[in-house]
């Protein structure tokens, strides 16, 4: 950092009428940082002289250079309206479809479907673990990848009950449990 720089950090913090400490305090840095700063011993790093420009509300050109950098007009395309502002797409699409997801009355889907089993099959019984899906139809989409899904703890439940009813396999069945750690450790990698 030059000393032209520094000076320029020095008179700024002084316009704005704060002490090194309460600067320190506001960008969550140490008062020393702010001192090594102002001396020219060390330069802010990106996240500090973004947060520098906010606080002054000068653009990182004005606080760096003192003044900002003229832009040649042929290597402007066209400027966004006023209060325009950039929008990813792809996340908005992402937006919508998981509100439209949870949207979907599920819980009311699952009740005719268990009074359908149960009144046209007699399923009453194994019936009711259908409610069970409902927490893993709600869970958010980063949450939803198979091999997260299988290491969710209402979904090993679900397998735990299906061998117990089904397969009447109580006993040998509870090791489906220690696969949640498992599963887990291996989907966080």
């Amino acid at each position: 950092m030059t000393l032209e720089t520094a000076n320029r950090l020095v008179q700024l913090r002084k316009d704005h009428g704060l002490s090194q400490e309460e600067l320190a305090e506001r960008l969550s840095v140490s008062r020393q940082a702010v001192s090594k700063w102002e001396r020219a011993e060390s330069s802010p790093d990106t996240d500090n002289l973004i947060a520098l420009a906010s606080l002054y509300g000068v653009s990182l050109d004005e606080l760096v250079r003192g003044t900002a950098s003229p832009v040649e007009p042929g290597n402007v395309d066209d400027p966004l309206p006023e209060g325009s502002y950039f929008e990813h797409k792809a996340a908005q699409e992402e937006k919508e479809r998981e509100h439209k997801r949870r949207a979907f009355p599920y819980p009311v889907l699952v009740a005719i479907a268990y009074v359908v089993l149960g009144a046209c099959f007699d399923l009453w019984h194994p019936g009711w673990l259908l409610f069970l899906t409902i927490p893993l139809y709600y869970l958010p989409a980063s949450q939803r990848s198979p091999l997260k899904l299988l290491g969710n703890p209402v979904m090993i439940t679900i397998i735990y009950l299906l061998l117990g009813f089904w397969c009447n396999l109580w006993h040998p069945g509870w090791v489906v449990f220690l696969m949640i750690p498992i599963l887990n450790a291996i989907s966080f990698k």
